[in-house]
């Protein structure tokens, strides 16, 4: 007997069908305990991180600290460390970016992707 014969048998078969039907459920329920195995696992790692986040997060409280000024100064002078900040400011926000000439220079070049010798229309007969 060959295969073709020994399947034309068993399709008759009632326990052939029940067998199916056995394995479509089976299968049917691995795959959903699967995604609620994943899916507590995904929800316990947001938790963690969630809470991860909460302690970096934390604000603390700081009692703030009374700063003595190194010189002292005159009424109406700015402080040397306010007038190197506003240096600084003023350098950095000036200073961004080179000057552009604001012109695009693409040149078309012949390659094998825009050849119209490798067209599609062409075809030789």
């Amino acid at each position: 007997m060959n295969l073709l014969q020994i399947s034309l048998l068993l399709a008759h078969e009632d326990w052939v069908y029940t067998k199916g039907w056995i394995v479509t459920i089976a299968g049917f329920l691995i795959v959903v305990i699967a995604l609620f195995i994943l899916s507590t696992i995904f929800r316990g790692v947001a938790a963690y991180f969630k809470k991860q986040d909460a302690k970096l997060n934390e604000v603390k409280t700081v009692q703030p600290v009374a700063v003595k000024p190194a010189v002292k100064m005159a009424e109406g002078e700015i402080a040397p460390e306010v007038l190197t900040a506003i240096g600084m400011a003023l350098y950095l926000s000036t200073n961004l970016h080179d000057e552009e000439s604001n012109v695009i220079t693409i040149e078309r070049r012949a390659t094998s992707w825009n050849d119209k010798n490798y067209g599609v229309r062409h075809w030789k007969r």
